[in-house]
């Protein structure tokens, strides 16, 4: 899922120092899914007796496997892989699919088509997936990201109700820059009915809390330094209730002659992204937005993305630039510190 997401960390993982109280042993458990691993920590479950950790989480895993089997690019029947495989007949989807596909459409037009869901001829190309990341990488001939680009365009899209269409045949769409903020959502929803109070979700380093440390102290979340092996924080904050979420050139990238070619490809030429920008870092009450976000703003660039951040109500920013500086939107004034 984001084929993007490798597991060792999206652009930003997460310092967990969670000074629980004594009585109150964490639960943790990992699964892989998505093409990543998979992390759900419960640190305080309310009046749930800790016996009941092992079902609970049983139940976040189930999700994440109903979840795969529906908005995965290459888990065969998924609805996904089906409207890829339609050849531009309409798809029936489940509902949640339509409305993820909204929401990402949403987000293509409000950048102006610096994202777009439809990448996945030209990402398939490129081949940064973790399958493909085994075997050696090359560059694409400039023929074939043209053939790509032909078939790269959100507007093939066309969504009436619970149908999709592609009206290219030749479009395929890759929600990989969302889907995982959205599966955290909903693990979220289902660990609040479950009466779970305080809780970590980490989807291969798309972060979400649940409420904050269970002695009322807020988690202390790390962003990693861009090309840290030991994912060394660049900077921390204080955050309760909060996603975060990053994209970044170092996710899933590699070297050939001495150029370094990274995944977050522009839909204009068809290679990666070069703007001045290591990566942007999303912090947000909603995961799925987050998720949208950091990809949104990262191809934006910084000065148009930092804008577009500043006209959100409730979202903040990190922008790193090729130097390591930090650019903190306004809310985070103050509130970044260096570990």
């Amino acid at each position: 899922m984001k084929a993007y997401s490798l597991f060792l960390f999206f652009l930003l993982s997460a310092l967990l120092i969670t000074g629980c109280g004594r009585d109150r042993t964490p639960v943790s458990e990992t699964g892989f899914y998505f093409d990543t691993a998979v992390t759900i920590t419960l640190y305080d479950m309310g009046a749930s007796p800790p016996s009941t950790a092992g079902d609970i989480l049983e139940g976040c895993f189930a999700l994440c496997g109903t979840y795969e089997a529906m908005l995965s690019r290459t888990a065969e029947g998924s609805d996904i892989w089906k409207i890829n495989h339609a050849g531009g007949a309409p798809t029936e989807v489940d509902p949640e699919t339509a409305a993820l596909l909204e929401k990402a459409l949403y987000y293509c037009r409000e950048s102006g088509g610096a994202a777009d869901i439809t990448i996945a001829p030209l990402s398939a190309l490129w081949g940064f997936s973790s399958a493909a990341a085994r075997q050696a990488h090359t560059v694409p001939d400039a023929r074939q990201i043209r053939e790509a680009l032909a078939h790269v365009d959100y507007r093939a899209v066309h969504i009436d109700g619970n149908t999709v269409t592609l009206t290219d045949p030749r479009a395929a769409l890759d929600l990989g820059c969302i889907a995982k903020g959205y599966i955290a959502d909903r693990l979220k929803e289902y660990l609040i009915s479950r009466g779970v109070r305080s809780a970590i979700i980490n989807l291969g380093g798309n972060v979400l809390t649940l409420g904050g440390r269970p002695d009322g102290t807020p988690f202390r979340l790390g962003i990693r330094r861009p090309f840290s092996p030991e994912n060394v924080p660049i900077a921390v904050l204080d955050a309760s209730d909060v996603s975060l979420v990053s994209s970044g050139v170092y996710e899933r990238c590699f070297e050939l002659d001495g150029v370094r070619y990274h995944h977050l490809l522009d839909p204009r030429n068809g290679m990666p992204m070069e703007n001045g920008l290591l990566g942007v870092t999303i912090l947000s009450e909603s995961s799925t937005d987050g998720d949208m976000l950091s990809t949104v703003c990262f191809l934006m660039g910084p000065e148009a993305g930092m804008e577009y951040v500043e006209s959100l109500p409730g979202i903040e920013a990190v922008f790193i630039t090729e130097d390591y500086t930090l650019h903190p939107s306004s809310g985070l004034s103050g509130r970044l510190q260096t570990p």
